[in-house]
C-alpha cells in the first residue's frame, strides 16, 4: 500500500531442504546441456550416414572421396551441427530470460508442486498445500482495459473495480471517483505504532468513509497491525469495531500483516506461529461482530510471516503488482497496482479487483 514498506520479501533463513532443491536445479541444467550435446552427436552421425549413402549411390567415376576427405567432412558437419544446437539452446534460454520473469518462470514450470519466487538474490521454494482452497482464477481471463484490469469469463466481467486509500491520498473528491467506475474502496482505519504500540486512527478515515458512502461506493476498512500477542490483536479488533460502528461497512474488515524490515519494530522477529495466532484472534473478533474478516498481505506475508494453512477459511486480500497473478490459493481481492490514476484523487492510488468465489 502507498504508506507501507516495500513489498520485497524478507531475507530467509537457509534450510537444508532448499540446498537440496538448489542441487536438483543444478542437475537439471546440466541435464539440459547433456541433452544438447547428445543432439549434436546424433546430428553428426546422421549427417555422416547421409553423406556415406550419397557416396554409395553415386557413380564411382563421378564422386570419389578419400578417407581424409570424409573425416574432414564429418568434422565440419559436427562443428556445424554443434554451432546450430548451441545457438538454438542459448536462443531458448535467452527467450526464457527475456520473457515471463526469466528463470523463475522456467523453474515454476519445472516444479509445479512448489510456490517459486525470487527473493534477495536466490530462489525460494515453498511446497503448495493442497488442503487449502486453491486458486479461484485463471490468468488468461485477466484482461487489460484502458489502464485497469478486469476478470472476464466468456466475455462477461466477473470482477469488481476498487481502490484502497489512506491519508496519503489527501482530500478526495468521492463523487468523481464514483463517476470513474470505482465500486468499492478499502479505507485505512488506522494502525498500531510500531515502536510505541499506540493505537491511532487515520486522520482522513472519517472523511473518506463518509465521502465514499455518500457517493454510493461500497466501503471496507483495513488496520495495520503490530500486535505481538492475541490479546493485543483482540484489542485492535475492538478498536476497529468501535470506529466503524456508525457506518455501513459492506466490504471486508481486514488486518494488514506486513514486515517493516526494522529491528526497532515491536513485531521484529515475531514468529509465524505468533503472527498467525494474532491474525486469527483479530479476524474471529471481527466475524463474531457480524462483519466479513480478511487478511491483507503479499508474497512475504503468506510464505514467511504467517502459517497460511491455518487461514484457509478467511478471505485473503493479496498484493502483487503485475498483470498476472502467481499465487496458488484462493483470494478475494487482488491489489494489482500502486500506480493507479483515478479522477478525484491527486497522485497515485492502489488499484484492486475482486474475484468470484468458487
Amino acid at each position: 500500500m502507498s504508506d507501507k514498506s516495500t513489498l520485497n520479501e524478507l531475507q530467509p533463513r537457509k534450510k537444508k531442504k532448499k540446498s537440496v532443491i538448489g542441487f536438483v536445479i543444478a542437475i537439471v541444467f546440466l541435464s539440459l546441456i547433456t541433452l544438447a550435446s547428445l543432439a549434436v552427436a546424433y546430428q553428426s552421425v546422421k549427417l555422416y550416414k547421409d553423406e556415406v549413402k550419397k557416396n554409395e549411390e553415386a557413380p564411382v567415376a563421378e564422386v570419389t572421396y578419400t578417407k581424409e576427405e570424409v573425416d574432414e567432412m564429418v568434422k565440419l558437419a559436427r562443428e556445424d551441427a554443434a554451432e546450430q544446437a548451441t545457438a538454438g539452446f542459448y536462443a531458448e534460454l535467452k527467450d526464457t530470460a527475456e520473457n515471463s520473469n526469466g528463470i523463475v518462470s522456467m523453474l515454476r514450470k519445472m516444479y509445479p508442486e512448489y510456490f517459486v519466487y525470487y527473493n534477495n538474490n536466490h530462489y525460494e521454494f515453498v511446497e503448495i498445500d493442497h488442503t487449502i482452497p486453491q486458486a479461484n482464477f485463471e490468468n488468461e481471463n485477466i484482461i487489460a482495459n484502458e489502464g485497469f484490469l478486469e476478470y472476464k469469463v466468456d466475455g462477461e466481467t466477473k470482477s469488481v473495480k476498487g481502490i484502497d486509500v489512506s491519508k496519503f491520498q489527501g482530500d478526495i473528491d468521492w463523487q468523481k471517483v464514483a463517476d470513474s467506475g470505482v465500486e468499492y474502496a478499502m479505507i485505512r482505519l488506522g494502525l498500531r505504532g510500531y515502536e510505541t504500540g499506540k493505537l491511532v486512527t487515520d486522520e482522513n478515515f472519517k472523511a473518506n468513509v463518509e465521502g465514499a458512502t455518500a457517493a454510493g461506493i461500497d466501503v471496507g476498512v483495513y488496520f495495520f497491525t503490530q500486535a505481538i500477542n492475541p490479546a493485543e490483536a483482540r484489542e485492535e479488533a475492538e478498536y476497529v469495531l468501535n470506529e466503524i460502528a456508525p457506518y455501513n461497512i459492506t466490504y471486508p474488515v481486514a488486518i494488514d500483516v506486513e514486515d517493516l524490515y526494522n529491528d526497532k519494530a515491536r513485531s521484529y522477529n515475531q514468529s509465524k506461529e505468533s503472527r498467525t495466532e494474532c491474525a486469527i484472534a483479530f479476524m474471529d473478533a471481527i466475524k463474531d461482530a457480524g462483519y466479513n474478516p480478511a487478511i491483507y498481505g503479499n508474497l512475504n506475508t503468506f510464505t514467511k510471516l504467517v502459517e497460511v494453512n491455518k487461514l484457509g477459511e478467511y478471505d485473503k486480500w493479496f498484493a502483487l503488482y503485475d498483470t498476472q497473478i502467481y499465487f496458488p490459493y484462493e483470494i478475494t481481492v487482488w491489489q494489482y497496482s500502486d500506480k493507479g490514476r483515478i479522477d478525484g484523487i491527486e497522485g497515485d492510488v492502489d488499484l484492486n479487483i475482486t474475484f468470484p468465489k468458487q
